[in-house]
């Protein structure tokens, strides 16, 4: 279990309601950006920056202090498929009645583009999607519109461990995601009865939740409220020879 630090620098750059964001992330997955070892004990919050883009990232406690790291004119922010680690976790939840198939990716670090001084954050990851044909996502009365040619491909068995594994590819062919993914009881009979699954990103903190579909749907719920989720529907298949 990781407790996380937070320095003085840190707090005054990211101000009350941007470092109330990067605190939400969950550390139970995360790597160290230095050693790149699991986090674990004294975690320091580290923010690196030119002025107009932030990235948090986490270190051990004796990798390093919880500073603010002055970055040069280069430092831009990558698509998050790029440059960031991030979980997915699948779920089977209401919406407005209709049991429908998600998939949440969350990126373990945070970046951020600063936008008009300290406490006004916008995620890249959101930032990034809403580019990418998703929608901001208020309320989960109903599926967020489908993000054209964004597919899901489905690997049952064939993760990096043996475990069921997920590629979601971006327009361009990219790879937004590729990873394992545990599928729980229903979510391929939904995926298949629709041909398609909701894929939500944001800051949600689902990493304990896993199991437990109505606190992920209050978590999201919460992500929506406060602006920090992004959705659409993407296409979802599994391919021929693999899986059943």
């Amino acid at each position: 279990m990781a407790d996380l630090r937070i320095g003085p620098e840190v707090r005054a750059l990211l101000g009350p309601e941007g470092l109330a964001r990067a605190a939400e992330v969950s550390l139970t997955t995360g790597q160290c950006a230095d050693c790149q070892k699991p986090l674990t004990g004294m975690v320091n919050m580290v923010a690196r920056t030119n002025g107009a883009f932030t990235h948090v990232v986490y270190v051990h406690e004796q990798c390093g202090p919880s500073e603010v790291v002055q970055m040069g004119p280069d430092f831009d922010p990558a698509p998050p498929a790029d440059g960031y680690a991030m979980i997915m976790t699948a779920a089977v939840l209401d919406h407005g009645g209709a049991d429908l198939p998600v998939l949440i990716a969350e990126t373990v670090s945070k970046a951020y583009i600063v936008n008009d001084g300290p406490g006004e954050l916008t995620s890249v990851l959101t930032s990034h999607l809403l580019g990418e044909g998703f929608t901001l996502v208020s309320r989960l009365r109903q599926a967020p519109p489908p993000a054209p040619q964004w597919v899901g491909v489905l690997l049952l068995g064939h993760g990096p461990s043996g475990e069921d594994g997920l590629l979601v590819l971006d327009p361009q062919g990219g790879q937004f995601y590729a990873g394992s993914v545990e599928l729980p009881d229903g979510w391929l009979t939904q995926a298949a009865r629709y041909g398609w699954a909701v894929l939500y990103a944001g800051t949600v903190g689902l990493a304990e939740l896993r199991a437990d579909d109505r606190a992920a749907t209050k978590a999201l719920r919460r992500a929506a409220q406060a602006g920090q989720l992004v959705g659409a529907r993407i296409a979802v298949g599994t391919p021929p020879g693999i899986g059943t």
